[in-house]
C-alpha cells in the first residue's frame, strides 16, 4: 500500500516540475539574453546582419570563450531602442540564450543577464 503511494507522489512531484518550467529551456539549463548595439557586440555582427548569422556567430563566440552548451532560443524585438547611431547603442533586438547550468559564472563575466 505504501508503495502506491509513494509512486503516486513522485508522478505528482516530477509532473509539477516540469509544469514551472520555461517551455524553451529545459531544467538543467537557464536562460540569458543580451540586449544588441549597433555595431560593438564582441562576435562582430550587428542588426544588419540576418538572424541566422548572429545565431551562428554568438554560438561560435561562446564555445571560443568556453561556454559549453550554449544555444541562441531567439532574437526579438522587445529589448530598448536607445535611439542613436553610435556603435555602442542598443537597437532594440535581444538574443536570448540558453546555457547548463554550470556555465553561469561564465555568461556572467562575458555581460549577458540572467532572464527572469
Amino acid at each position: 500500500m505504501k508503495l502506491k503511494y509513494y509512486l503516486a507522489f513522485t508522478i505528482l512531484l516530477i509532473l509539477s516540475l516540469q509544469s514551472c518550467q520555461d517551455e524553451n529551456t529545459p531544467l538543467n539549463q537557464l536562460e540569458f539574453y543580451w540586449d544588441q548595439t549597433g555595431c560593438s557586440d564582441p562576435w562582430n555582427t550587428n542588426s544588419n546582419n540576418s538572424i541566422k548569422e548572429t545565431q551562428k556567430a554568438v554560438e561560435d563566440y561562446l564555445s571560443d570563450e568556453g561556454v559549453k552548451g550554449a544555444k541562441v532560443l531567439s532574437i526579438t524585438g522587445d529589448g530598448v531602442e536607445q535611439g542613436c547611431e553610435a556603435c555602442f547603442c542598443t537597437t532594440g533586438n535581444r538574443i536570448y540564450v540558453t546555457v547548463p547550468l554550470d556555465q553561469i559564472g561564465k555568461m556572467i563575466a562575458l555581460g549577458f543577464k540572467e532572464s527572469n
